[in-house]
């Protein structure tokens, strides 16, 4: 039997934490925008200290062997799978009356973006059509076998007709987490050319952004002004030689930063039982869940004050400091650390749906830049599939093919 392989660092979310957070601050000193304020000092050293903490606990991690790759999957039988995933959608459809993609393209109004589907099923049907898309790609790295890649690319169909940017994007960062996982040689030549992509990439969300936005295009369809516009840029970039397609990504990665400062800067938390309840059924609770128990105890939704109304995301940490202030932030980032460390005490490498829960895991703490993705229940929901199907694995491992190697690093 091969050796195991070595532990990986760039699958270890506690760095993927600090990763995620380093770079939109590299960007925000550049100071290419009007909108955004400066950064205090007290949010650079709570950054610093999770920072700290983070590295710490990942060392840790690392040093106990904890997250090491071993192609270990069970084949489930996943065509009866993808006709259910189908023929729940059809029934999403129906009960919306309308394919959003189709809506947009024939400019008609789609109002439900973020509500599509049946209530509950419609939101489970996603989360689970998510996950099997990246379990799917794990096959494919494994087995290279191409029915699995089809039925991977196949799965991506569905968000593309409710037209879901963000359900795109979120499998796409767990796959490329897998596969950066499952290499094994020349990483550093794969990190280049997978910087080049994601750049690609966020030109290319940004256009489908503009496509749906397209009420913001002025009469001679000027992409680039309407972004510099928006985004409010000043002569340090707009008489730079920095092509101009990229305010859009600069504007993207570091507006979090932005909107978390402007919260700060503008909120004034109450330090109260009304909003520690708020804190906990908002925060920390599955939204889709948050939102009825919100009305149903008539909890009022969090102030989340932004630099401009159509940048809207702001971090894991904005609505936490609205709640409880810096507490608020500490408790957000204990939980989410939390998180992390529970999951891989409980998935463990020898289990099959080990890579794929992990990827699930990274692709949430990366998102955390942009949102409370412990809270989004469109993905933090998909952490609970690996751990369902373990549970069946165990209990019935003679059934199902189990496919395992062990590689060499």
């Amino acid at each position: 039997m091969a050796d195991e392989i070595k532990p990986a660092i760039d699958f270890n979310p506690f760095f993927v934490y600090v990763g995620a957070f380093i770079l939109p601050i590299l960007l925000y000193q550049l100071d290419w925008s009007y909108l955004y304020p400066t950064l205090s000092w007290q949010l650079l050293m709570f950054l610093l200290a999770t920072f700290l903490i983070s590295i710490a606990i990942g060392l840790y991690i690392h040093k106990r062997r904890v997250i090491v790759y071993t192609k270990n999957i069970k084949l489930l039988h996943f065509r009866w799978i993808l006709v259910l995933i189908t023929i729940g959608n059809i029934m999403d459809f129906v009960y919306q009356r309308q394919v959003p993609l189709f809506s947009i393209l024939n400019k008609i109004t789609y109002d439900n973006y973020g509500f599509f589907g049946i209530p509950t099923f419609g939101v489970l049907l996603s989360t689970f059509g998510g996950f099997m898309s990246v379990y799917l790609f794990n096959c494919f790295l494994v087995t290279r076998r191409k029915k699995y890649l089809f039925g991977c690319l196949y799965l991506f169909i569905f968000p593309l007709l409710i037209f879901s940017r963000g359900a795109i994007l979120l499998a796409l960062s767990s796959m490329l987490f897998l596969y950066l996982f499952s290499i094994r040689k020349n990483k550093l030549k794969v990190y280049f050319r997978m910087l080049i992509v994601i750049l690609i990439a966020l030109l290319g969300f940004g256009y489908l952004g503009n496509i749906r936005s397209s009420n913001q295009y002025d009469k001679e369809g000027k992409i680039n002004d309407i972004i510099l516009t928006l985004g409010q840029a000043k002569p340090s970039f707009v008489n730079s030689s920095v092509p101009t397609a990229f305010f859009w990504s600069y504007i993207y990665i570091s507006s979090p930063l932005a909107n978390l400062q402007f919260n700060i800067n503008s909120a004034k938390p109450v330090y109260d039982e009304h909003h520690a309840l708020g804190y906990l059924n908002y925060e920390l609770m599955f939204d889709a869940v948050s939102k009825r128990t919100g009305d149903l105890f008539d909890i009022p939704l969090p102030q989340n004050y932004q630099v401009a109304p159509y940048l809207t995301v702001s971090t894991i940490y904005s609505k936490s400091y609205s709640q409880l202030g810096w507490f608020g932030m500490g408790f957000t980032f204990v939980a989410l650390m939390a998180l992390c460390l529970i999951y891989l005490l409980i998935l463990r490498p020898a289990n099959p749906f080990f890579a794929t829960g992990i990827a699930i895991l990274n692709t949430l703490v990366l998102f955390c830049l942009f949102d409370n993705m412990i809270s989004f229940t469109g993905l933090s929901f998909q952490l609970v599939y690996p751990l369902l199907f373990s549970i069946k694995w165990k209990t019935s491992r003679h059934q199902a093919p189990l496919l395992t190697q062990e590689l060499t690093n």
